[in-house]
């Protein structure tokens, strides 16, 4: 019987069926290569040194890798400045939306609530449709009075409404006995949203949260246009300056000067410090993703079964 069942189980392949297996695996290995390969030469462009930069630019591996980009960048307190800002700013701006948008879908899933409809289209409305970057910035600036405030980076967009729509999407699958039996036991609206609700719900939060931080971290237009302290930059936009428009930082503007150990010059490469810049941007999200992979796939496929 046994090998019986294994005979069953083991279907045999076509050799046109392993012909396109094949085809699909090499397809895939090569989109995979073809998306890998950028990251991977920029990380070797930032271990590179100057002169075997400027002696031969396209680098697969530098066949001396260096640390002094590295060392350049984390020595002078502008970065490590800026990424103790943007980690404070992604975790606020983190927690402060995912509460509000649960919150925000928590009341709006369940019937009973007058006017329903109209905060629904309401929300809906403004997920298609915006006042524009003209009358936005004079809010956030004159009416707020937040320029070159961190708030303005944080708040605004404390209320995503695709976020909403997932999570509410989640909450109307919420067996409706459970409120009922906690109301019985005489639980208020908050112990059921935080003991019961958010219990139950972290894969969905946990996705937009995933999608709120990177956002979030990967953000530099609002402080481009609400910052004007360098200080109060946070790391993308930093970068961004400097890769782009080439505009070096006031705490990056002293090269000239850097010796090593022995006394001897050190000519760092720009292009490396520019790479380095761009690898110590990406590293937090690329080390942080993959604890919270598992919770962002459930949490996408969870909430599409019913809407």
């Amino acid at each position: 019987m046994a090998g019986r069942e294994a005979n069953r189980n083991h279907i045999k392949r076509s050799l046109g069926d392993r012909v396109f297996n094949a085809l699909n695996i090499a397809l895939f290995v090569l989109i995979a290569l073809i998306i890998i390969f950028p990251f991977f030469n920029i990380f070797a462009i930032s271990l590179t040194s100057n002169v075997e930069y400027m002696r031969e630019p396209f680098i697969i591996w530098p066949k001396e890798p260096t640390l002094e980009a590295y060392n350049y960048i984390f020595s002078t307190p502008l970065i490590p400045r800026s990424y103790l800002l943007t980690i404070g700013i992604t975790c606020a701006a983190t927690v402060l939306s995912t509460l509000i948008t649960s919150m925000l879908a928590y009341g709006l899933c369940r019937g009973g609530l007058k006017g329903q409809k109209f905060f629904m289209i309401y929300l809906l409305i403004t997920m298609f449709f915006s006042g524009g970057l003209i009358p936005n910035y004079m809010n956030i600036t004159q009416t707020l009075g937040w320029s070159n405030n961190l708030l303005a980076l944080i708040v605004p967009n404390s209320v995503s409404v695709f976020n909403f729509i997932i999570v509410r999407s989640f909450f109307r699958q919420l067996p409706a006995s459970l409120e009922e039996s906690a109301r019985i036991d005489g639980a208020n609206e908050w112990t059921i949203l935080f003991r019961i609700i958010y219990p139950l719900s972290i894969p969905t939060l946990a996705t937009i949260a995933m999608f709120v931080a990177v956002g979030t971290w990967n953000a530099w237009f609002a402080a481009m246009l609400y910052m004007r302290d360098e200080k109060l930059y946070p790391l993308q936009l930093i970068v961004r300056n400097f890769v782009v428009h080439e505009a070096r930082p006031a705490d990056m503007q002293n090269m000239e000067g850097l010796r090593d150990a022995a006394g001897n010059r050190i000519f760092l490469n720009e292009t490396g410090l520019k790479m380095a810049c761009a690898v110590a941007t990406v590293l937090p999200m690329v080390i942080i993703y993959p604890f919270i992979q598992k919770y962002f796939e459930k949490g996408m496929t969870i909430g599409a079964v019913k809407g």
